[in-house]
């Protein structure tokens, strides 16, 4: 079969859609993938891909051709011309190929607009899009306090209805999702349904959970407002000094928050508390989780955050670690499900501090109990095979001739 994947984003930016593209490789399809230069989260072009070499070429069997769209930089206006470009650029490139493809594949992550190429290609060559939506479109656009009373947000919402409505089915990472597209987008819910994140596979190479010295509650991924670090340092100040000195917090990563996280941090005199190691590689994160005892999954407390299940918990869950969740909706569910960790409402942050010191004062069994269950939850439900599984089931629906071919 022959699969043309749309994404804005694809490795080394650190989304999952690489896996993805090489697991349908490895089950005998071919695999386009049209994408723009990688420059998430930082903005800036990551080392090595200003090389012409890389704008179109074949990685671990995936054929990846790279478009020149506007990097994302570090302002608001060159994050629109990012958002808008990528449709322009994508389009050219499609235009480009000498190729038939059998189904369109929609990695849609923001912004919804990356849905606009496909669209195009189905129009020329009356093809089939299979979209897989992470992030809801116009509801998205809260996070940047635009209201659906705003002018902005009806415009978008538009649009979005537009699109969706083009897409032979739309497939979501959360339950929520369902009722949001179905209910907000218009979309019938025949053409809706919910296939889980999977995590990755690398981290099933972390060793079984080994007490540390002090207590080590590992957060990995972007700083932003979104994942409500003033919750933590909340809760954190509000915990016993004599606690504090059982308690190390490493934090993985980098975004627009880190400056004023570490001004909170420094001026609630907790820097031998925590301990920023900056942003690493995928392939890097292995010696950290070895040492990690819990990890931490935390966002904002409003209605769009709720709704969604990060893709961290499927990775936190991959490394067999237990989880302390200050976080609602699904995710909450699946934690307290799965028995897997602690959870207490986004934003309580004195049930948050409670946890803390309760997990300081838990029998070891307790903790690596919680790590057993996070990991065989994951290969239960998580896992890339699991995914791909159901993603290729529902184009046994959508282009039965092909796939019986």
């Amino acid at each position: 079969m022959k699969i043309l994947v749309i994404s804005q984003y694809y490795y080394p930016e650190p989304f999952k859609i690489h896996e993805i593209c090489e697991e349908f490789v490895k089950r005998g399809n071919e695999v386009t993938v049209i994408t723009g230069r990688p420059n998430y989260p930082d903005g800036k072009l990551i080392e090595g891909y200003n090389d012409p070499s890389r704008m179109n070429e074949i990685v671990n069997g995936v054929h990846v051709i790279r478009t020149t769209i506007p990097l994302r930089g570090d302002n608001p206006i060159s994050l629109i011309r990012n958002y808008l470009s990528y449709p322009r650029h994508a389009k050219k490139a499609i235009k480009s190929l000498d190729e038939e493809f059998d189904i369109v594949f929609v990695y849609q992550l923001s912004p919804v607009f990356m849905i606009k190429p496909a669209i195009y290609y189905k129009k020329q060559y009356k093809k089939k899009i299979h979209v897989y939506c992470l992030d809801l479109w116009p509801e998205s656009m809260k996070v940047l306090h635009i209201k659906e009373n705003n002018p902005i947000f009806k415009f978008l919402k538009k649009i979005c209805n537009r699109l969706y409505k083009q897409c032979d089915f739309i497939s979501v990472t959360s339950p929520a999702f369902i009722s949001y597209l179905n209910q907000v987008n218009k979309i019938d819910l025949k053409k809706l349904n919910c296939i889980p994140q999977h995590g990755e596979k690398m981290f099933l190479k972390v060793r079984e959970y080994k007490k540390q010295p002090k207590l080590n509650i590992t957060f990995a991924g972007n700083i932003g407002k979104a994942q409500d670090f003033d919750c933590l340092v909340k809760a954190v100040s509000h915990i016993d000094e004599s606690y504090l000195n059982k308690l190390k917090i490493t934090v993985i990563g980098s975004g627009s928050y880190e400056k004023e996280l570490k001004e909170q941090i420094d001026k609630n005199n907790l820097c031998d508390v925590f301990d920023f190691v900056g942003r690493k590689k995928v392939e890097e994160l292995i010696p950290y989780y070895n040492d990690t005892s819990l990890f931490l999954l935390s966002l904002e407390k409003n209605s769009n955050i709720g709704k969604t299940i990060p893709s961290k918990l499927q990775t936190y869950m991959s490394a067999g670690r237990g989880i302390i969740g200050s976080i609602d909706g699904a995710t909450a569910k699946i934690i307290r499900n799965s028995n897997a960790g602690v959870v207490c409402d986004a934003g309580d942050y004195t049930n948050l501090a409670k946890i803390i010191t309760d997990m300081i004062d838990a029998e070891d069994s307790f903790i690596e109990r919680l790590s057993k269950n996070s990991r065989q939850y994951f290969i239960d439900n998580f896992t890339i095979d699991k995914y791909v599984n159901q993603v290729v089931k529902k184009w046994e629906e959508l282009v039965p001739l092909v796939m019986q071919y």
